[in-house]
């Protein structure tokens, strides 16, 4: 079985410097510059935020907010961050993931709480997502792949992407599985249709979809994290998997269900959310919270994976993930800079690995 893993790379072969990291950031400064937005999706105070978190970057690489990165994860994240940037890193440079990274050091150094944290993380994630979108231009590369290209991928029994665009699968015709979500995809909380929407404070109806940006409500997964990505990939299975253990008991176990029942008049919202979650399900067996990711069928795939457009670094949790499994023996990366061959190695020593040159890719499924 062969499988390929589809990354930015291929956005940025067909579509140039307009899906760059540095044209995303400043198109989204644009947007807040300009006025062309929606304030119902986010605000034009989050461009003075965006500034404020640039301005504190000496203070991030001098140690000042080390103290404040408490996960191993953060902790990592930071230090990258301190190895790649220096004191004079110009805004768009920064990558665009890494401000959810300043954001929530930032909010804890100065003690903002929700809402307020919320929102600035939740408005930075709408801005930069509008921006990818490209007010809808991303979803057409597909209609440069040349042939070559698209009988490639067509070739692979599966096909992954962390894109959030469809071109894979509009070039194809085939499924493809997002490995982060997808714009056309929205998030349940945002979905009336949900599971989620089924409680009783029903957020859709507190925070409606906007029209024309849709895009900005899916369940595209952004942050600088490779374990929030994949926490966040893996959370509606997790959440599946209780709520049926918790119903199946609620139904079995007398005791069970008598503990159960205590929790209708909790005092603790979350308590409350689940006893609701919990009555539902036994009421309709089939009800579940969507699971539109697809990291964990990484897990059980068998053969070989071969990498397009991808960052060893950017996209570390995915790697993690495939080195755990035991039926993938062969690894076929194609690298941009050669360090990244010497990584890969490295990384993936316990299986056969096989690099080659993206650019010379390029050069022969990219020709007409």
């Amino acid at each position: 079985m062969n499988s390929i893993i589809i990354g930015n790379g291929i956005d940025i072969q067909f579509g140039g410097f307009e899906y760059t990291n540095r044209s995303i950031i400043e198109r989204a400064l644009l947007y807040l510059k300009t006025g062309d937005f929606s304030s119902e999706v986010y605000t034009k105070e989050i461009e003075t935020w965006i500034y404020i978190l640039h301005s504190e970057v000496p203070n991030f690489l001098n140690g000042h907010y080390d103290q404040l990165a408490v996960l191993n994860d953060e902790k990592e994240e930071l230090e990258s961050f301190k190895r790649n940037y220096s004191k004079n890193v110009s805004i768009s440079d920064i990558g665009f993931e890494y401000y959810f990274l300043l954001n929530e050091l930032h909010c804890r150094k100065n003690k903002i709480t929700n809402p307020e944290r919320y929102y600035f993380q939740e408005f930075l994630r709408r801005l930069f997502l509008d921006s990818i979108f490209n007010k809808g231009e991303i979803n057409k590369l597909y209609l440069k792949f040349p042939a070559k290209v698209v009988n490639y991928i067509s070739s692979f029994d599966n096909v992954f992407t962390t894109n959030y665009d469809r071109n894979v699968e509009l070039a194809t015709g085939r499924n493809v599985l997002y490995l982060h979500g997808a714009f056309h995809v929205l998030d349940p909380v945002y979905d009336s249709n949900s599971f989620r929407n089924r409680l009783s404070d029903k957020p859709a109806e507190q925070t409606p979809v906007v029209k024309g940006f849709e895009h900005t409500f899916s369940n595209a997964i952004t942050g600088s994290s490779g374990a929030f990505k994949l926490f966040a990939a893996n959370q509606p299975e997790l959440a599946n998997s209780a709520i049926d253990k918790f119903a199946k008991g609620m139904q079995e176990n007398p005791e069970i269900s008598s503990q159960i029942e205590e929790w209708r008049n909790s005092d603790n919202d979350i308590v409350k959310k689940l006893y609701e979650a919990i009555i539902l399900k036994t009421q309709e067996p089939d009800l579940e919270f969507s699971i539109d990711y697809s990291v964990n069928k990484l897990k059980s795939v068998e053969g070989k994976i071969t990498f397009i457009g991808l960052s060893p670094n950017n996209d570390s949790h995915i790697m993690k993930v495939i080195k755990g499994n035991i039926k993938v023996d062969t690894i076929e990366f194609y690298y941009f800079d050669k360090r990244e061959s010497r990584d890969i190695n490295q990384f993936f020593n316990n299986k056969n690995v096989v690099t080659e040159s993206i650019v010379d890719f390029w050069n022969e499924k990219a020709s007409t």
